[in-house]
């Protein structure tokens, strides 16, 4: 193998199964690398802190390319990890939301207190989002954009989805049909870290 390979994938030039070791310890680091960052991300959600949640989980990446670069494992696997990892941290928290409003959400109806314009100059397009309150006046801290359309108007009623025990922010988006549906992209990309993980330790050693 030339060095520049085994730089970038790995030293690993097994002639047949690779040993079981090896595996093991590429299942522990996949498993418990993946567990901890989808976890951390999805208990931040959940506990009202999904920015702390999604910040660990991107350190916990960041961890396990560490524990990776220090075994000899291919740069590029290392890299690959710690972006993935990183990207799904962020991800999960907004996929989270979405399956617990479909899957205990409640419709209500809001009010618009004021409509704000954007207006992006450099695509010639504009798009409104509103400030919204229930029928009793209560703020809502989140703002309506897909229902608030161009002929929105103070006054109007709107329809937004809220979690009735406050876990995470109401919604005016169309949502999943149900919260299995809106966790299977995070689900299979969580798998595929774990797989990451295990291919890069596996590799790590010739």
């Amino acid at each position: 193998m030339s060095y520049d390979r085994a730089f970038l994938w790995g030293p690993a030039n097994f002639s047949a199964r690779p040993p079981a070791r090896l595996v093991g310890e590429g299942v522990v680091v996949g498993l418990l690398t993946a567990g901890l960052v989808a976890g951390a991300a999805v208990t931040g959600v959940l506990t009202g802190f999904d920015t702390v949640g999604s910040v660990v989980g991107v350190l916990v990446g960041l961890a396990a390319a560490g524990y990776l670069f220090s075994t000899n494992a291919g740069r590029a696997l290392v890299g690959a990890v710690a972006l993935f990892g990183g990207a799904l941290a962020w991800w999960i928290p907004g996929q989270t939301a979405q399956a617990v409003l479909a899957a205990r959400g409640e419709s209500r109806t809001v009010v618009v207190a004021e409509v704000h314009v954007h207006r992006y100059e450099g695509r010639n397009y504009v798009k409104n989002s509103c400030s919204v309150r229930l029928l009793d006046g209560t703020p809502v801290p989140t703002e309506a954009w897909r229902t608030c359309g161009a002929t929105a108007r103070p006054g109007q009623h709107l329809t937004m989805v809220f979690d009735p025990e406050d876990a995470v922010p109401p919604t005016d988006r169309i949502l999943p049909a149900t919260a299995a549906e809106a966790l299977a992209g995070p689900a299979a990309a969580t798998v595929a870290l774990a797989a990451l993980c295990c291919v890069a330790v596996i590799r790590s050693q010739p």
